[in-house]
């Protein structure tokens, strides 16, 4: 179960244009319609300006790091596993915050 997702552009390129998007996702419409939700996290990731970024989700039992490249003409995925050395080196503040509860 996702609990949150937090989202941190590479460089301040990106946030400069966006700031910080929030999307609250009551826990009742997460577990009535999950497919729903999805839709809304996906298109929440894909309207951020193109760029890298690297995205925690905040999941139940374990935390889960994607880094994604997102351009005009789509979009790369690398999944790896979550460590301090993650939360050590993200510079930037976050750009985009999925809550869920």
């Amino acid at each position: 179960m996702i609990v949150g997702m937090t989202a941190y552009p590479w460089d301040d390129r990106c946030l400069k244009l966006i700031g910080i998007n929030i999307v609250k996702i009551s826990e009742a419409d997460y577990r009535d319609h999950p497919d729903l939700c999805m839709k809304i996290v996906v298109e929440a990731l894909l309207s951020l300006p193109s760029g890298f970024y690297t995205v925690i989700n905040h999941t139940e039992p374990v935390t889960c790091v994607m880094d994604i490249r997102l351009t005009d003409k789509g979009c790369g995925l690398r999944l790896r596993p979550f460590d301090r050395e993650t939360i050590n080196s993200i510079k930037q503040p976050a750009c985009l915050r999925v809550v869920v509860g």
